[in-house]
């Protein structure tokens, strides 16, 4: 297969020639041991580009880009961790994406260089971190689809992540995340974007009549999905209410729209009782990030760390979403 003048096989042999040109000098087994490794991660890099984008290939014929795939061999031929090869090999397939020197590429740059300085379970917690804070799953309508999913995810991912302080002053050293000073409950990081599925309803008496006809002859109100002799608003997230009540008319009426939105709403306590009850897997994840020592629920990511936990969430999880959706 041949792009714009470059092969993969002559992709591989740059790729390697720039390794071996450039590597630190060792001797005997150590030499054929970090040459063979740097085989082997540029082999899976290439594949996984062949099959996925092999109209990229001809990426390797940039400097920058070839520079980070030198990276990436040096740190793999020192290591041998293989998390640490694959998520290498999803930040460099990544990383060919970018033609232009943007946010992204500076960011999937810095991602490639601090993976290697980060543990397995470190970057696994960035990957939790990057799912509870930041994703949003769309079309979940019932809460035991959103458990289907996340049965799903905490199999894919593990929830062997750190549990001490240390490890997420690590991160924060490395410089893909950032200890603030407000944390966020677990029961509160799975409901963000699902609100309508923890609440038990309204009654139609707690609303002004005349309000609730207009969200009626709206259909924005629908029998409580956890009570149906209760009454609930169809929304079941808050961070498209703004946008639905401009495009409904009902701009000026947003704070009652957000009260009733909060109307019945479970605790976070009870939220997470209810996951866990339902994802017994989920039970450890939830006894670290509550634990207020270790810091991982006042952890935001960084540019470098949406990269990074991006680019480890979709590997196991197989969820295509771009990472110009965080990073545009």
């Amino acid at each position: 297969m041949h792009f714009h003048g470059l092969t993969v096989n002559e992709a591989r042999e740059v790729a390697l020639d720039v390794f071996r040109s450039n590597a630190i000098e060792l001797a005997g087994v150590a030499q054929s041991l970090a040459l063979q490794r740097a085989e082997t991660l540029t082999s899976e890099f290439l594949a996984k580009l062949e099959a996925e984008n092999p109209e990229r290939v001809h990426q390797l014929a940039d400097p920058d880009v070839q520079t980070v795939v030198f990276e990436a061999q040096k740190e793999f031929a020192r290591s041998g961790e293989a998390d640490l090869r694959t998520a290498l090999v999803d930040l460099l397939a990544s990383r060919v994406n970018e033609d232009q020197r943007n946010l992204r590429t500076l960011a999937l740059n810095e991602a490639i260089s601090s993976a290697s300085k980060l543990t397995e379970q470190q970057r696994r917690a960035i990957a939790w971190v990057f799912y509870l804070r930041y994703v949003r799953l769309l079309d979940v309508k019932t809460a035991e689809s959103l458990y289907s999913i996340l049965r799903r995810n905490v199999s894919d991912i593990g929830v062997d992540i750190p549990p001490g302080h240390a490890d997420y002053q690590h991160i924060e050293y490395v410089g893909a995340g950032t200890l603030s000073i407000s944390s966020k409950s677990f029961g509160k990081a799975i409901s963000s974007g699902n609100e309508g599925l923890y609440t038990r309803g309204f009654s139609e008496s707690e609303i002004e009549p005349e309000f609730l006809s207009e969200l009626k002859s709206r259909d924005l109100v629908t029998p409580a999905m956890r009570d149906h002799a209760r009454t609930q608003l169809v929304l079941l997230t808050d961070q498209g209410l703004e946008k639905i009540a401009a495009e409904l008319g009902l701009s000026i009426q947003i704070q009652d729209l957000k009260r009733i939105l909060a109307l019945g709403q479970m605790t976070e306590s009870e939220i997470a009782d209810e996951v866990v009850e339902h994802v017994p897997a989920l039970a450890p994840l939830r006894n670290i990030w509550e634990d207020e020592r270790n810091g991982i629920n006042r952890m935001t990511l960084t540019s470098v760390g949406l990269a990074l936990g991006h680019a480890y969430w979709t590997r196991l999880t197989g969820d295509p979403a771009p990472l110009s959706i965080w990073l545009p």
